[in-house]
């Protein structure tokens, strides 16, 4: 009679192998992703290397990408809480503007040497928006 058990039991190790991983956990990292991504920026802000400037802008690419994609997967993830997905959300109104902005002002200013304009939306807007996502994430 210890068959029937067999399928629930394989049923929930599936079930928890295809779980998204821990709110917990991705919170802490998301923040992480989000600073290292500032750090790049500044960077690249500072940066008069062709080449390096390219190489910045593809890793903020990537982690852009992987921001979403870890915000996606806790929204989607039924187990995370309704406090946690409220300050995902939060998280998201700010962040979707944030992105706009800095691949579609400042990474073009950078480009056409427009130093100004990038440091000015950078430490302006950019700087309240980035203050607020980091008190949606702690």
């Amino acid at each position: 009679m210890k068959r029937p058990l067999l399928l629930p039991a394989t049923t929930l190790a599936l079930f928890l192998a295809l779980t998204p991983p821990g709110v917990a956990d991705d919170l802490p990292e998301i923040l992480a992703l989000l600073r290292a991504s500032r750090v790049k920026l500044l960077t690249l802000v500072d940066s008069r290397d062709p080449g390096q400037k390219k190489g910045l802008i593809d890793e903020l690419s990537l982690s852009q990408k992987e921001i979403d994609q870890r915000v996606t997967a806790l929204l989607d993830n039924r187990a995370t809480p309704p406090a946690t997905r409220e300050r995902l959300e939060r998280f998201k109104k700010v962040w979707e503007p944030f992105k706009s902005t800095r691949m579609g002002e400042i990474i073009p200013a950078v480009l056409a040497g427009d130093r100004a304009k990038s440091q000015s939306l950078g430490k302006g807007i950019q700087a309240e928006r980035f203050q607020q996502m980091v008190e949606c994430l702690r």
